[in-house]
């Protein structure tokens, strides 16, 4: 029946001649509007009357701004990404031609149109358009020379499109950036590819050379591009091809941007808002969500060195995941070790561990006979004389390596045969290495060439990992760094690629925070970074305090994870820092400590990430859209409740930042950590008011904190050990012996809900001299440990009796601190409301 509707749209239409209107095609709250004469193309958001208006005519550098365009240009490459893994070219780019009128248009089944439109090409060149309903509130748009229309149909080598900038409109998204969260006034071009790496220690000195210094490519070259926009008015933009693409954001004029693909045809979908959040959503929807996570997943990870593993227990630090590198592939290393890995699996086991190896794409031209075989089969990515592709990069110069073709079926299980030798072995997991290599005249065996698969790869790449072990079954934590549009259903995991140990913008811990953002508004949750940092190039190696501002970063993020080895032209690993360090354990511990402690927590945004495609790391436009304060680069919601602001600057012990409108608690002003049991006691609370500029201490080993008024907190006892639910060693806490005892933190204030985790609800109410708090349990009776500011409420009040399920209880089983305003209490309940009222005036005599 929607189809028929929607057919029936499309026909009354195109029943209007092209003089007498525009043409419409409509998917749910998204109108695409085709003008006739000058052509040009709108895209209406009916929820709240956002336009996105293309340009007409042609203007700007070499005709390129206008609704629709091409061009012809010359390109030859400097260096092919044989070697490097990058694109460098010299380009000779000519003049570009503009769509002009429309001269026909017809259906093409329900939900879409084929339009005919002329252009100020002299050759006489026309352009094929299609638009069609893609999803509800998305429709792509298609545009390509007619075939026949002219000499040179099918040779355009650049296409793309322009559109009028709204006032005070942002760009947001783009994937996995380092150099900034707003990217506008720059040029953004997806091409996934090793890096960035800036100047480390010398980063400023080498901008005032060579401003806009990064290498290979500049500032926004990425791993894991995604050719996403997210405007802050609410609409949503993605090149829908795989071909390098570049967005320039008003860096070329004030009022108009422009997208285009390195292709002979451009295609691009439009999502409806109106608000940022659904414009992330309904992409997410689109591209897909990736695979609901296990619950370890979000215990902190850490890379061991002997005899770490065993004295974190003995000194009650918190971990779930230990990180080994053996390299499975390229080159077989493994071989002839299987006793000792298992044995190290074994071990790791034991302690409650899960544990992680090493695969990526590649197989080295020594690891026989598997190269020999899998180049025999043909199973390898093939360079034009159809020999298998030698390649090599300049952290690995010492293999050449060719990588696995999945678009091969013997590609894709010779890769599935070869991650069983780690299952085997034991391994829970892997780091899915690179995916970034393949060279622009590659040759695949379905046909496809490389400049079109290279940002294809990593997709292919990364889906052959995750049917393999879904066919499998069991849960592996696979975390990968490259990606594109379409990898998220296989992308397990994401790691923000090899940082530089240091505090900048660039490639350093300050990047590491626009990345955790990015992903997120690009429709990842499960993301982190290398904590420390893996690269020292050219400056010094991690220091502790630099080590301790990431793991606060790293402990508001999809996944924790450390880093503890590192790449440096210097034999000096010995000097950088490490979360075992004596002034950074104690640091590690209290955040590895909240860390587990908040899985309820964590775990309940997971799942609105599920339902919702509203990730973790909540850039500040998904939740305060019309506030200042989402104007912010550096601060960010973790979860529902809490808004983190990390500390990226050397030196620095306070924290300025913009809070948003509304009422807020400084977290470590109103709780404080006990060194003891590495949980939290809740004193008098600190408000905030929002809607201005705050500074907040900042001591080293202290991440600034905010949760909202009316937020409820759920934690697990903070003696649990780990989140994998292995290992029997002496006085090991699991997950499965705390996951239905919890510690809630409440700073009730109006009315609120929350998803506490483990299958519980909580409606919280404040009303005249009374508070109460509605729980339901899912699936079982859960012990509580309540901790509540009074000094939240709108009216605060001194509490004189507690009514649970209707039965008031006695003054043993809850307490109120006058001093502090905290009423503590410790209860059991499946389903049930508990009233909290005040205590009756004294009648006057």
């Amino acid at each position: 029946m929607r189809s028929l509707v929607i057919f029936a749209a499309v026909a009354v239409a195109l029943a209007l001649p092209a003089s007498a209107g525009a043409v419409e095609l409509r998917s749910g709250p998204l109108t695409a509007r085709i003008a006739a004469e000058p052509f040009a193309l709108e895209f209406v958001d009916r929820s709240d009357g956002d336009v996105l208006r293309s340009l007409t005519g042609r203007s700007g550098p070499a005709g390129k701004y206008g609704a629709l365009g091409y061009s012809f240009d010359l390109r030859m490459p400097v260096v092919n990404n044989a070697y490097f893994g990058y694109e460098i070219q010299a380009e000779g780019q000519t003049v570009w031609f503009q769509a002009t009128r429309l001269r026909s248009a017809r259906s093409a089944g329900a939900g879409s149109l084929v339009l005919d439109v002329a252009t100020d090409d002299p050759l006489g060149h026309r352009l094929e358009v299609t638009l069609r309903r893609t999803a509800t509130g998305a429709i792509t748009t298609e545009s390509r020379i007619a075939p026949g229309s002219g000499p040179l149909a099918g040779r355009a080598s650049l296409s793309g499109a322009s559109f009028q900038a709204a006032r005070n409109e942002r760009y947001l998204g783009f994937g996995s950036r380092s150099n900034a969260v707003d990217q506008t006034g720059n040029r953004v071009f997806s091409w996934a590819e090793e890096g960035p790496f800036g100047g480390g220690e010398y980063d400023d000195e080498v901008r005032t050379v060579v401003p806009d210094f990064t290498f290979p490519t500049g500032p926004t070259t990425t791993n894991f591009p995604i050719p996403w926009l997210v405007s802050t008015r609410g609409l949503g933009f993605l090149i829908d091809q795989t071909e390098r693409s570049t967005f320039n954001l008003l860096d070329e004029r004030g009022d108009a941007w422009h997208a285009q693909a390195e292709a002979q045809r451009f295609a691009f979908t439009v999502f409806a808002g109106p608000r940022p959040a659904d414009v992330v959503r309904r992409y997410s929807d689109y591209a897909g969500r990736q695979p609901n996570p296990r619950r370890w997943f979000f215990g902190p990870w850490v890379q061991f060195k002997d005899p770490w593993p065993e004295r974190f227990r003995a000194l009650d630090v918190p971990a779930t995941v230990a990180q080994t590198y053996t390299h499975y592939l390229p080159c077989g290393v493994h071989r002839g070790n299987e006793a000792r890995e298992r044995k190290n699996t074994a071990r790791h086991h034991g302690l409650g561990y899960k544990i992680t190896t090493y695969f990526n794409p590649h197989i080295c031209t020594t690891y026989q006979p598997v190269y020999d075989d899998a180049a025999r089969r043909g199973l390898l990515v093939k360079n034009p004389q159809g020999e298998p592709y030698l390649l090599t990069n300049p952290f690995t110069a010492d293999q050449i390596v060719s990588e696995v073709d999945f678009t091969h079926p013997g590609g894709r299980n010779l890769f599935g045969r070869l991650l069983d030798e780690a299952i085997r072995d034991g391994y829970d997991g892997w780091m899915e290495d690179f995916g970034e290599y393949t060279p622009t005249d590659a040759v695949f065996s379905d046909g496809r060439r490389g400049l079109e698969m290279h940002n294809r790869y990593p997709v292919l790449y990364h889906g052959a990992s995750t049917a393999h072990t879904a066919r499998r079954g069991g849960d592996f934590a696979v975390f990968i760094r490259s990606g594109f549009h379409g990898v998220q259903p296989h992308a397990r995991l994401v790691w923000g690629g090899d940082p530089n140990e240091d505090w900048s913008c660039t490639d350093g811990l300050c990047a590491a925070l626009h990345q955790a953002v990015n992903t997120g508004l690009s429709g990842i949750a499960y993301q982190g970074s290398d904590i420390g940092g893996f690269h020292s190039i050219t400056g010094s190696r991690t220091s502790d305090e630099l080590n301790a501002r990431w793991l606060q970063l790293g402990a508001v993020s999809g996944v924790m994870r450390t880093q503890a080895n590192g790449y440096s032209f210097r034999d000096d690993r010995a000097r950088r820092s490490q979360v075992w360090n004596p002034d950074v354990l104690p640091i590690w511990r209290r955040y590895a400590k909240l860390r587990t402690q908040l899985y309820p927590y964590i775990s309940a945004a997971s799942r609105t990430y599920q339902r919702t495609g509203l990730p973790i790391v909540r850039h500040l436009a998904l939740v305060y859209p019309t506030d200042r304060a989402a104007r912010a680069q550096q601060e960010f919601m973790f979860g529902p409740h809490l808004l983190a602001a990390p500390v990226v600057e050397r030196g620095a012990r306070t924290r300025s930042l913009r809070l948003p409108r509304g009422r807020w608690v400084d977290l470590w002003r109103s709780a404080a950590y006990d060194r003891g049991t590495g949980g939290l006691k809740l004193g008098r609370a600190r408000t905030l008011a929002g809607g201005r500029d705050v500074t907040l201490p900042a001591p080293l080993a202290e991440l600034p904190l905010l949760a909202r008024a009316g937020a409820l907190l759920p934690l697990l006892p903070p003696d649990t050990d780990t989140l994998a639910d292995i290992g029997k060693a002496r006085g090991l806490v699991h997950l499965r012996e705390r996951r239905y005892r919890l510690h809630v933190l409440a700073f009730p204030r109006g009315i609120s809900r929350a998803d506490l985790g483990t299958g519980v609800r909580a409606l919280s109410v404040e009303r005249r001299g009374r508070w109460s708090l509605r729980l339901t349990a899912v699936r079982k009776r859960h012990a509580f440990r309540l901790q509540a500011s009074m000094a939240t409420l709108r009216r605060p009040f001194r509490p004189c009796s507690v009514r649970l399920k209707g039965r008031k209880l006695p003054r043993r089983l809850w307490r109120y601190d006058t001093r502090d305003r905290v009423l503590h209490m410790h209860f059991r309940v499946k389903r049930g409301t508990l009233v909290v009222r005040r205590c009756a005036p004294r009648k006057r005599r």
